[in-house]
Formats: structure tokens, sequence, C-alpha cells
């Protein structure tokens, strides 16, 4: 998925849905965001 389509998509919720469903969408951001930061320090220890 394109950067511009998630950011669509975001703006859409953020505008649409409630705030129980926004909370939701950023908890799985943040989990996203630590598994990012997990997979970026395996790969620093494999250089």
């Amino acid at each position: 998925m394109k950067p511009e389509d998630l950011n669509n998509l975001a703006e859409h919720f953020f505008e649409k849905c409630p705030t129980e469903a926004r909370n939701f969408f950023h908890q799985i951001l943040d989990k996203l965001e630590k598994i990012d930061e997990r997979i970026d320090k395996l790969e620093s220890k494999l250089k």
C-alpha cells in the first residue's frame, strides 16, 4: 500500500469512525511501530 493511500485511509477513518475505533487504530499503529523497531535492531545486528 502506498503512503498516500495510507494517509487517505487514516483521514477517512478519523473523520468517520467512533472514538473507540480510532483508539484501536492507534494501538495497531503502535504495535507496528514496535515491530519495525525490532526489525531494525535485528538488521543492524546482522551487519
